[in-house]
């Protein structure tokens, strides 16, 4: 891949990448390069078959994004502020559409735009001391596109007080209206990463990619299209031959030193 200037892509043996925002300022703002750069990469990381998780995470841990670039925003006439709400857009969309599991490494500041690309995540394992909010409606707009994600994550109340308000939460809300899967001190905030990383490795890579598309299919779905339009799938899944071979590796470890019943066994082949 080629590199870019505001995003930086490793890869582990096990198919996980880790996407860096960088070169972004302390903060790691949000401006059009940066949107740009780090869509294009989440764009090319998602097409690799191999892709197990992406992890997402901002250069440093004084924030995962503190919010848009306010000094290229000041400037904007009508179709520019359309052209850059468009990337936002964008950058969002890319990591919702990415086939596998994100997750959101999230430290220091999470803001307006920078919550939005976080909730867009599947998964968002958070320090402890982290600042959550939309403060738009301080600066004269109102949040849009991927803020409506909100309500869906923290419930209609807590959606209201901080899209009305511009007030940050901290991770005690955060946790408890859902827009933190986790919360853990600093210093562990990379082991849990790494076990969340392991717990999705250890299931079948077809099965985690259709469950990730199913939950999208799931947002834009009645309750009764969700449920009887999945039947097919599980035919589907047993033509791959990935639930014969999780299950035998599942039945045989059982037998084996009497082990107790674990769905965490991985199948050789």
């Amino acid at each position: 891949m080629p590199e870019l200037h505001h995003a930086t892509v490793t890869w582990q043996d096990s198919g996980v990448a880790i996407l860096t925002i960088r070169n972004a300022g302390p903060l790691n703002v949000l401006s059009s390069a940066v949107m740009e750069d780090v869509r294009h990469a989440i764009t090319r990381v998602s097409a690799d078959p191999l892709l197990r998780v992406l992890i997402l995470r901002g250069e440093g841990d004084e924030a995962f994004v503190a919010g848009a670039d306010v000094h290229e925003m000041v400037g904007l006439d009508g179709p520019g502020a359309t052209a850059f709400i468009t990337r936002l857009y964008g950058l969002c969309e890319a990591v919702r559409n990415c086939p596998v599991p994100v997750i959101a490494r999230l430290c220091g500041y999470c803001l307006g735009g920078g919550l939005q690309l976080a909730a867009s995540c599947d998964i968002r394992l958070v320090a402890e001391g982290t600042r959550f909010g939309m403060p738009e409606v301080r600066v004269g707009m109102a949040s849009i596109i991927h803020a409506a994600l909100l309500p869906r994550l923290a419930g209609w109340v807590e959606a209201k007080w901080l899209l009305l308000t511009g007030e940050q939460i901290g991770t005690e809300d955060a946790l408890r209206c859902g827009l933190a899967t986790r919360v853990v001190a600093m210093e562990q905030l990379d082991q849990t990463i790494d076990r969340t990383v392991d717990a999705i490795l250890a299931c079948g890579p077809n099965s985690i990619r259709e469950q990730k598309w199913l939950l999208r299919r799931w947002e834009g779905e009645s309750l009764d299209e969700t449920i009887s339009g999945t039947i097919p799938l599980f035919a589907q899944a047993y033509a791959s031959g990935e639930p014969q071979r999780y299950l035998r590796a599942f039945i045989d470890a059982r037998r084996s030193n009497d082990a107790r019943p674990s769905l965490t066994m991985t199948p050789d082949a």
